[in-house]
């Protein structure tokens, strides 16, 4: 099964880091179910200072970068606007990260180790 895998950053607004934090503590419950939905079996937040590292993995090809977004979708970006640095419509300004390694899987011992 192939799995598609994005990561990107985001900038976080000076001092809205607790709350960026707090928010995706309590991230809300439908929100989270739409994900599943649309496919996503993995997400990760990092964050280290006001940069956010995302990333995420689903079965299927992600969307492009501009397609619409649901209902919900907007409201949390709405939410988060004054918490990070967004683009004129709302969503949260990002950069994709391009992959340059992966190791999936177990390593085993050689035979005979």
């Amino acid at each position: 099964m192939t799995v598609y895998r994005r990561a990107w950053t985001m900038q976080l607004l000076p001092g809205a880091e607790e709350r960026y934090d707090k928010a995706h503590a309590a991230i809300w419950p439908e929100l989270a179910q739409q994900m599943v939905e649309d496919g996503i079996s993995c997400f990760h937040l990092f964050r280290d200072g006001q940069t956010v590292f995302a990333y995420q993995e689903r079965a299927q090809p992600f969307p492009t970068a501009r397609s619409t977004a649901s209902a919900l979708t907007e409201k949390w970006w709405a939410e988060m606007a004054s918490l990070m640095v967004t683009d004129a419509d709302g969503r949260p300004r990002h950069r994709v990260l391009s992959e340059v390694f992966s190791l999936t899987g177990s390593l085993q011992k050689a035979a005979g180790a």
